[in-house]
């Protein structure tokens, strides 16, 4: 069984909830930048720079009782991640964590997400310059909300013989639609220029004026699927004042840009991939379909329950891990693939997803296309090994903001630990069953002040930057699409409702 690997292979640079452009403003800047960065706090080794606060505090949900913009809300925003910090490091020296390998791979993964997104910019979105002409066509267009009629073809052979001239030759769209559909009305629907909608479509209508009544098409959607499309016509919002004219402008710069690092991440994965094909071991592969599968049924989310309570307590009883592990066992050494002359075998091929957790490209897929979706999400993960070694072989693990990602999580997880460690040993009856306000007033709250004591000599403060903070009140939950590991930064760390900033110094300048 042979599955080549195209270079057309879908990669995750899509964002949901936040503009592209800005994730990479914020976790894609340069070496010169990050080392520029400001902190905010010090505490013993480690820091918390502004850029850290604003991440952690407005791309995840921050609880109630510090979910506003006023000032004593703030102040326990900082007291929140500096007491993560402060149990990070009382965290440091656990066992149970430094030769835990799950914890350790999967903040290693973590890392090299993170070394992967760091390639791909500086060889893909730093290069990419689009054409000032390509921004002004797209502009004028930009205010456009079309009336389209569509219906799809899934003839290939059809698709080739429509030419332009049969297409608009009246009544010709509504006589295909007619022959090919018999049973169904024509589809109408409103395209705008922030419509989710295909880059075909999206280039079709917006990169150059067309005209009322024009057909569109057929546009090669996915294989075996295109799509005709009629303009009935338009409504059009003008940019009128200078503000409405930058943002559109800015608007359409960044779609442009985002768009043109789409094709040039393909021109760039050809050169890493060139020559390189896949072959599973069909048996094998069987066989771990029919293994996995019932866990794959997990959601995402209860997925990765099951592996952080693995790595947290290597004690804990999972299990579905423990039936997939037992079901694994019997093939460990049996090769599930070979690639450019090496032979995984599925010990190492398991021993890789702790690293990189599989990605679907389709996560609603039907159960009997499971097998489909499963050697696809394995080619994908092959991929982006090809991309670590690249990024490893440039010395991005030692990049400053690849350091800082890997710094954030690696903390937040300590500090998730030690303060479960805490509440385990000095709260009577089952910690999870008691309210979260309970748990932090009466347990918390006096661990993290003698925290606080204890480490106030070493803890500075930028006062002055935090003043000059102003959080937002909106809750924002910041995900990547198709990535290994989707959750832009750790959860808001709910260990104090401390208000009060009365311990460290004032950061000298």
């Amino acid at each position: 069984m042979r599955f080549h690997i195209s270079p057309k292979m879908k990669y995750g640079l899509s964002i949901v909830f936040i503009l592209a452009a800005m994730l990479i403003a914020s976790c894609g800047r340069t070496e010169k930048e990050v080392q520029k960065e400001i902190i905010l706090a010090r505490i013993g080794d480690v820091d918390i720079s502004l850029n850290e606060f604003i991440r952690r505090s407005e791309m995840t949900i921050r609880p109630p009782y510090c979910k506003g913009d006023n000032n004593l809300h703030k102040k326990i925003i900082l007291n929140s991640l500096i007491a993560e910090k402060m149990l990070a490091l009382e965290a440091a020296e656990n066992e149970l964590l430094t030769e835990n390998e799950r914890f350790q791979l999967y903040i290693q993964g973590r890392q090299e997400q993170a070394m992967r997104e760091q390639l791909l910019k500086e060889e893909v979105y730093d290069q990419v310059n689009v054409d000032e002409s390509a921004i002004q066509a797209e502009f004028d267009l930009a205010g456009r909300d079309y009336t389209v009629q569509y219906f799809s073809i899934y003839d290939d052979s059809l698709a080739s013989v429509l030419d332009r001239e049969l297409l608009n030759r009246a009544g010709f769209f509504e006589q295909l639609h007619a022959q090919l559909w018999p049973e169904e009305e024509l589809a109408q629907r409103q395209v705008s220029w922030e419509s989710q909608e295909s880059s075909q479509i999206h280039a079709a209508l917006f990169s150059q004026p067309v005209s009322k009544g024009a057909v569109i098409g057929p546009l090669r959607i996915e294989n075996g699927h295109h799509i005709l499309i009629k303009v009935r016509g338009w409504t059009d919002e003008l940019a009128i004042s200078d503000n409405e004219q930058k943002q559109r402008w800015e608007a359409v710069q960044n779609r442009q840009t985002m768009a043109q690092a789409r094709r040039d991440y393909t021109e760039y994965i050809v050169g890493v991939m060139a020559g390189k094909k896949l072959e599973f071991n069909a048996p094998v592969f069987a066989q771990m379909v029919r293994i996995v599968k019932p866990f794959y049924t997990l959601s995402p989310e209860e997925r990765n329950e099951l592996f952080l309570k693995a790595a947290f307590d290597r004690n804990a009883e999972n299990p579905e891990l423990q039936q997939l592990a037992a079901g694994i066992t019997d093939i460990l050494e049996e090769p599930f693939f070979s690639i450019d002359g090496k032979s995984w075998t599925v010990a190492e091929f398991t021993d890789a997803l702790q690293r990189h957790p599989l990605v679907f490209r389709n996560q609603g897929e039907d159960a009997k296309n499971f097998a489909r979706q499963y050697r696809l999400a394995v080619v994908d993960m092959v991929r982006d090994q090809y991309l670590t070694e690249e990024a490893y072989k440039r010395g991005l693990q030692n990049h400053a903001a690849v350091k800082r990602e890997r710094q954030i999580w690696h903390d937040a997880l300590l500090a998730q630990f030690e303060a479960n460690r805490y509440l385990q040993e000095n709260v009577p009856g089952q910690p999870d069953s008691i309210q979260t306000a309970i748990m932090l007033e009466q347990y918390l709250n006096p661990y993290v002040d003698q925290l606080q004591a204890r480490y106030s000599d070493r803890i500075e403060v930028d006062v002055e930057r935090f003043n000059e903070i102003r959080p937002t009140r909106t809750d924002l939950l910041a995900l990547r699409q198709n990535v290994p590991f989707s959750v832009l930064v750790p959860a808001f760390p709910q260990v104090t409702t401390d208000s009060k900033l009365d311990y460290g110094r004032r950061m000298e300048k």
